[in-house]
């Protein structure tokens, strides 16, 4: 009896070591011990952190090469890998679905001038609400599109060693990770950068187990740990090293060259010289500014129905603004009363176009009046947006219609008054009326009929 209640001694002794050098208290819930009307003691781990890559150095480098007044945006960057896992706690995709915004923060890193398409329905709500044209949002120059296309788990190996039931263990494993994302001018649809890149994500096993008889009591012991690169933090290393990839294609030499050297030697296998040679011109860069000052440039204005002179009287024209004030809102009043004038200014252009297709004068110049009464009442609108602080492109986009509309009323009058329109056919003379039958005298009032005397 005293054997075995030795054995059991050395073997409960030799159990609390192991779980005081595993740690293995810590494993046991906050809430374990806790009454039920107690909250529960919450653990708290690390302290929070940046998220950082190796290429952030490199991307911020980039800033200030590209000039601020070209926009770029992230389109659609879908899990095209097939992967799902449920097992080990896993409860769908496995790769994460939020590769688009780990490309806008590598752009928003490297400086640029970046627009937000990840989620339209903001602007479009405002838009429908009447808050805010579509019209004010700035443009996209280059846009990011692509997908991660594969996923693959490389078989590994292993080995282990045991003598007498004891023995060390290591087994290692790969995960292969690969993405393709393209750039694309807006002002012209052209693909001018693309990149395929990939990764291989490490994960090894280390243990030792012992499996021993004490007695007639059988002892087992097994101590490991294992290690393996986080897979979304490889993917966003991954979709950071792509974006800067799409940049260098796009920008000068001497540019790449510069932000290259920023990459630490151990982040990519690819040298300096070979991201040197896939470096643009920087001649998409400079057609994209171009594009988009062409695309800010008042559009030219259309005479209709012919050239003709208009002014705009001085007190309804909007102030100019300043560079400073260049984005400055408009009071809400004095935008109402801007879409009022470009209101009656359309109509007066269409009344005004409709001179050309008059049959005669007297139609010309009813629809010639027409256009008249609009653009007065379009000036009017005008005048009091002015007085009420009209400013900025919207003051500009109205007084160039309210323009327009003078020069088509003006134009109008003169084709009027030099057009020759067909004569009115002459009235076809009333013929004569048929002498009618003489009818009887006017009653009197003896008459008969009227109840007179015999």
């Amino acid at each position: 009896m005293n054997k075995h209640i030795h054995t059991w001694c050395r073997a409960l002794w030799m159990v609390a070591i192991g779980v005081s050098l595993c740690g293995c208290a810590k494993i046991i819930a906050p809430a374990t011990f806790e009454k039920p009307q107690e909250n529960a003691r919450l653990v708290s781990g690390p302290p929070m952190e940046r998220i950082a890559t190796p290429f952030d150095k490199a991307l911020a480098c980039v800033k200030g090469k590209i000039s601020p007044d070209i926009s770029f945006s992230v389109g659609a960057i879908a899990d095209n890998t097939g992967k799902e896992q449920y097992a080990d706690g896993g409860s769908g995709k496995y790769i994460s679905q939020g590769a688009g915004d780990m490309v806008q923060s590598a752009l928003f890193s490297a400086g640029l001038s970046v627009v937000n398409r990840r989620d339209p329905n903001i602007v479009l709500a405002e838009s429908n609400w009447g808050l805010r044209p579509l019209a004010q949002q700035i443009p996209t120059d280059f846009f990011i599109t692509g997908s991660v296309t594969s996923l693959d788990f490389i078989p590994g190996g292993g080995a282990r060693v045991e003598i007498a039931g004891v023995g060390p263990r290591y087994r290692q494993s790969r995960i292969l990770i690969g993405l393709d994302l393209a750039l694309t001018a807006a002002h012209s649809g052209k693909l001018v950068g693309n990149a395929a890149v990939q990764k291989q994500l490490y994960a090894d096993e280390l243990g030792f187990s012992a499996n021993r008889f004490i007695g007639e009591t059988l002892l087992a012991v097994d101590v490991g740990g294992m290690e393996r690169e986080a897979v979304h933090l490889a993917l966003r290393q991954t979709l950071s090293f792509a974006t800067l990839s799409l940049l260098m294609q796009v920008m000068p030499e001497a540019s790449v060259r510069e932000c290259a050297a920023q990459i630490p030697s151990n982040a990519l296998v690819a040298a300096p010289a070979e991201l040197i040679s896939i470096a643009g011109d920087g001649s998409e860069l400079a057609a994209a500014k171009e594009a988009a000052a062409k695309a800010k440039a008042p559009p030219p204005v259309a005479a209709s129905p012919a050239a003709a002179g208009g002014a705009l009287p001085a007190d309804a024209r909007p102030a100019p603004a300043s560079a400073a004030e260049a984005d400055a809102k408009s009071p809400p009043e004095a935008v109402k009363l801007a879409n009022s004038a470009t209101s009656y200014a359309a109509r007066a252009i269409a009344a005004a176009d409709s001179v050309l297709q008059a049959k005669s004068k007297d139609e010309a110049t009813a629809a010639a009046n027409e256009a008249a009464q609009y653009m007065t009442l379009a000036i009017q609108a005008l005048r009091e947006a002015a007085a009420k602080g009209l400013t900025g492109a919207e003051g500009d986009a109205a007084a160039t219609l309210v323009e327009n509309a003078i020069r088509a009323t003006e134009a109008a009058q003169k084709y009027i008054a030099g057009a020759k329109y067909p004569e009115a056919a002459p009235a076809s003379p009333t013929p004569a009326a048929e002498p009618q039958p003489k009818g009887p005298d006017p009653a009197k009032p003896d008459d008969k009929k009227l109840g007179g005397s015999n």
